[in-house]
């Protein structure tokens, strides 16, 4: 806490418009805000700085948000035998969330695990609760697995369906899709046919042979007859060409994640901002 009394926070990300949005966002007469553009550079100010939160992005020019965090967690360690020390408490934020880097940000203790963009009260509440150790992760939020051999399209699933608060975990096949479905068991699985290794009729006839009853989508660039047919046979909720209409795509989802189990979390309200 700086000598004026105000939580001392650290923001770490090279997005100009992000520290802006944080600037307005988060009141001058609670908080004193810190800014860093680069990993090596938050560093050097937590070993001089007394800091209360630290808000860093996973994508930095030099250094990953997360080789932060885990070099502030060594540090603490090894500092243990000379001076008691707290955790400083983390807030972790990405537009590309991606599964390894949520489980490692788990792994590192962190408070909580965001996806951008998010609206001002939310993080408003959040910042408020991590500092007085009241937040807690909701438990409520849908698992969506998105299989496309495509790295871009997989990007795309991880932006629209992040900003919705929906975890989204990706595979580039079928066979590396299975093995999600048997140790996520997510809620909704979007595919697409023309896959790599095992085609996607194949991975909806394996799923369907699993009898997970998990609701499913193909977005396909595939748009012969017999192949959508065949698909439908094998129990696809709906099926989608490329291209397609972003609404569309969206309304489906969510009607789709209102009946899985039970009341759906906050992702209704804010699929619009996808």
């Amino acid at each position: 806490m700086g000598q004026n009394g105000k939580k001392t926070i650290l923001i770490i990300d090279d997005v100009k418009l992000f520290q802006l949005f944080l600037k307005y966002t988060l009141s001058s007469s609670e908080y004193e805000l810190i800014f860093a553009d680069r990993g090596k550079e938050g560093l050097d100010i937590i070993m001089k700085k007394d800091i209360d939160l630290l808000i860093v992005d996973v994508e930095l020019p030099d250094i990953s948000g997360l080789e932060v965090v885990e070099k502030v967690r060594a540090l603490n360690r090894d500092m243990e035998s000379v001076v008691q020390m707290k955790d400083l408490p983390v807030i972790v934020v990405t537009a590309y969330p991606t599964e390894k880097a949520r489980i490692q940000a788990e792994r590192l203790g962190v408070s909580a695990f965001l996806t951008k963009p998010f609206e001002k009260e939310t993080i408003r509440k959040i910042v408020r609760q991590v500092l007085e150790g009241s937040y807690k992760v909701s438990s409520k939020r849908k698992l969506i697995l998105c299989v496309d051999s495509e790295p871009r399209v997989q990007k795309f699933y991880q932006r629209i369906f992040g900003a919705a608060e929906l975890d989204v975990i990706c595979a580039s096949n079928g066979l590396e899709a299975l093995e999600s479905v048997e140790y996520r068991n997510p809620d909704l699985i979007l595919t697409e046919l023309n896959l790599p290794e095992m085609s996607g009729l194949e991975f909806l006839q394996a799923l369907k042979e699993t009898n997970r009853n998990i609701p499913t989508i193909v977005v396909s660039s595939v748009t012969d007859k017999e192949s959508i047919n065949k698909a439908k046979e094998l129990g696809v909720r709906e099926y989608l060409t490329k291209p397609f209409q972003l609404d569309k795509l969206k309304s489906i989802v969510r009607e789709i994640l209102k009946k899985v189990k039970g009341e759906q979390s906050g992702a209704d309200k804010n699929f619009d901002r996808g």
